[in-house]
């Protein structure tokens, strides 16, 4: 593909107001479509518009021909339990989104859903019903099969709004084995499963127990050690862990993101009810560095990735938009530059990288409405 596009999910179908973690008053419509300059970071839009209930994950396949959207429903607009559903494209060479299939997931709160190692398994949380999903994927239609697994996490956390009962917000497969982590926010645990490749069923491995009241929220593998980092948002830390193929996650460091002197409780663009309010993080292309979105403080902070053992030391801090309450953030097919879905101020801002440093540089910035994911092919 010569010419790159940039796709944003947003937020759709509420009222403002009617959901607590979104500030915005514009409501998206489903998902948008930017044409997207490498040479300079530059955003247009195209004026392509796919429709679909809050795309809030969006995940290009490894053959980068198809794109997964989630639909990220909940009880705040009415819809019951055991509802949910994730939406297959097609990319075409001028940016259209054709679409394949849709498939229930069997529940709400799809916050998350990524490829497995192989590219054959879709995996997918179930934020509201405490649990996750597993979906077979046909890597040469984009055609989405029935859920094969959907094991229900229990147990809670000390916080009193946000770990009354489990959420898992983010999964992912081990990108070198068939292990599988999932990470609970309601609980403080990354759940480690075995992924059968016949059958798509779920094993429990074991469970990891985190900092209590953290919050775990994703996960980031590093390309060539046995390291991955795991984003917390309740506290605003990344929990660094080492990774062994038999017995997965060892946490070995706890870094915190925020500056010493921030305290985000009362703050108005503070929405997540917890002291902190961590988003998303990504390494950079060459796994230099490490990029966390601060919500509610509205910046990103840059760490150093030592080469010998991947642990983080603090670089450098960059400002978002005014009360951006970033979502998701990812990296363009170059690594020059890092896209952010900032979603509380309606747009997608793009930063130039600093291959040194790692240092972020405003390149540009585009409206879209409740912007909550941002994927570039």
């Amino acid at each position: 593909m010569s010419q790159r596009y940039a796709f944003a999910g947003c937020y759709s179908g509420f009222a403002p107001g009617q959901l607590g973690w979104v500030g915005s008053k514009q409501p998206g419509e489903g998902i948008l479509c930017f044409s997207f300059n490498d040479a300079d970071g530059s955003l247009s839009p195209t004026g392509r518009l796919t429709r679909q209930d809050s795309p809030t994950w969006l995940e290009v396949h490894a053959n980068r021909r198809f794109l997964v959207a989630t639909h990220e429903l909940s009880h705040h607009t009415g819809v019951p339990a055991g509802v949910g559903f994730v939406t297959s494209y097609r990319i075409r060479s001028d940016g259209e989104l054709e679409k394949i299939c849709t498939q229930s997931t069997g529940g709400r709160g799809n916050t998350c859903a990524t490829f497995d190692r192989t590219g054959r398994f879709l995996l997918v949380t179930r934020y509201w019903e405490g649990g996750v999903s597993v979906l077979p994927f046909d890597p040469d239609t984009g055609m989405i099969g029935e859920v094969t697994a959907a094991p229900n996490h229990s147990g809670s956390g000390p916080h009193p709004l946000r770990q009354t009962a489990p959420h898992p917000h983010g999964i992912h497969g081990d990108p070198r084995t068939n292990l599988v982590y999932a990470m609970d926010l309601g609980t403080d645990k990354v759940h480690q499963y075995t992924l059968d490749l016949n059958s798509g069923a779920l094993t429990p491995q074991r469970e990891v127990q985190l900092t209590p009241g953290c919050g775990p929220r994703g996960i980031n593998f590093h390309p060539s050690l046995p390291v991955a980092y795991v984003n917390c948002e309740l506290d605003g830390t990344v929990a660094v862990c080492t990774v062994d193929g038999d017995k997965g996650l060892t946490p070995v460091q706890s870094v915190r993101c925020y500056p010493d002197d921030f305290n985000g409780r009362g703050h108005s663009d503070n929405l997540g009810k917890a002291d902190f309010w961590g988003a998303e993080g990504c390494l950079s292309a060459d796994a230099s560095h490490y990029y966390y979105v601060c919500r509610v403080h509205q910046s990103i902070a840059v760490f150093n990735v030592e080469r010998s053992d991947g642990s983080l030391t603090f670089a450098s801090r960059h400002a978002l938009a005014a009360h951006s309450n970033a979502r998701n953030l990812t990296l363009d097919p170059s690594g020059r530059y890092l896209l952010v879905a900032s979603q509380d101020a309606d747009c997608v801002e793009c930063f130039r990288i600093d291959a040194l440093t790692g240092g972020l540089e405003a390149a540009q910035s585009q409206h879209a409405p409740c912007a909550a994911d941002v994927a570039v092919i």
